[in-house]
């Protein structure tokens, strides 16, 4: 006994000056074998985060959470913004890449707008990733919603509620945002696939607000007047369809006329969702894609890789909230993501 306990002590003396000869010299630091070399991997590189308006919700919370993980991580970040023009984005995007940061990443308005500036920013080096909409072109990672999901949940959901099967009159209204939008045009094809496979349900308007809640309210008002017997309403974006719920209400019809959109699913939309203004929601979910976000920075700031070298995306499932099944946490506000730690 005494030899097998001399033997595991000489080991176990062995094993820890082993873990200490191959951790840094900082007094104090634990090291499992990756952990201070993840924390050093951060330090003094730069990220720049291109969204595409700071009023805008989504932007917010990318911002938020991206700022937060600098700050626990030690990297530096600079936040801009081109303001819905797709111009000022090219511009900021090509300032950008002069700079030579380590990751660059772009909130994207449009789907072509900017697939060249991310060839060449990949061409010379940097680590790019693309967040809610993706380009044509193909960077280090997206991360995002499937657009096409989002939407297809919606109609999906209208046609439960509305079919004549159902009890429901089978005719239904699409409220677009902007036709030429991706995240529209993307949803429009799923509303198209999915009823090509039900052809009781009758459209009686597809007109588009262009994102304006007044111009939907304008829109929706109309149409409710034309189709006494409507049975839903789909739209694309809660920013617009508060006024789809609103024209919905002073006619009289809420709860009767099954409202449902799509958004990212701050606190002040699921005001709406629990007073029965949107009887259906499709949340984004966007502190878990600023999470993902984050995952996808910290990979590629660790990675020494070639850039654009092994592109994946990392697509966001979208969550059905309503008043019966919603519960306040699903629910976010940008102070709540500046708070989640990353260390």
């Amino acid at each position: 006994m005494r030899i097998w306990s001399k033997t595991v002590l000489m080991a176990s003396a062995a094993l820890c000056l082993g873990m200490l000869a191959g951790a840094p010299a900082r007094a104090g630091e634990y090291d499992d074998g990756q952990s201070v070399k993840y924390y050093d991997s951060f330090k003094g590189k730069k990220v720049v985060l291109i969204v595409i308006s700071s009023g805008m919700d989504i932007a917010q919370g990318i911002a938020a959470g991206l700022t937060r993980q600098a700050q626990d991580l030690g990297y530096q970040i600079s936040v801009r913004d081109y303001n819905w023009n797709n111009d000022q984005g090219a511009q900021a995007i090509s300032q950008a890449i002069s700079e030579k940061p380590d990751v660059l990443v772009v909130q994207n308005l449009d789907m072509q707008a900017y697939a060249s500036l991310f060839k060449r920013a990949t061409k010379e080096g940097i680590k790019t990733i693309q967040v809610q909409v993706k380009s044509t072109a193909n960077t280090d990672a997206y991360v995002g919603v499937d657009w096409y999901q989002v939407a297809h949940k919606n109609i999906s959901k209208l046609v439960s509620v509305c079919s004549p099967s159902a009890g429901g009159s089978g005719k239904i209204a699409i409220l677009q945002g902007t036709p030429n939008n991706p995240t529209n045009f993307i949803g429009m094809k799923a509303i198209a696939d999915v009823l090509a496979d039900h052809p009781e349900i009758k459209v009686v308007s597809q007109a588009a607000a262009d994102w304006d809640a007044s111009k939907a309210h304008g829109v929706v008002a109309t149409v409710l007047k034309q189709t006494p017997d409507l049975c839903g309403y789909l739209g694309f974006w809660d920013g617009q369809d508060a006024g789809m719920a609103a024209a919905v209400a002073e006619a009289g019809l809420k709860g009767k006329v099954f409202t449902t959109t799509s958004g990212a699913g701050e606190k002040s939309t699921c005001d709406k969702i629990a007073d029965g203004s949107f009887d259906n929601y499709v949340a984004y979910g966007i502190p878990e894609v600023t999470r993902r976000l984050g995952v996808a920075v910290s990979v590629a700031l660790q990675q020494t890789g070639k850039a654009g070298a092994d592109p994946y995306a990392d697509y966001v499932a979208a969550k059905e909230l309503t008043k019966a099944t919603f519960t306040p946490d699903q629910c976010w506000t940008v102070d709540q993501i500046k708070q989640t730690s990353w260390k």
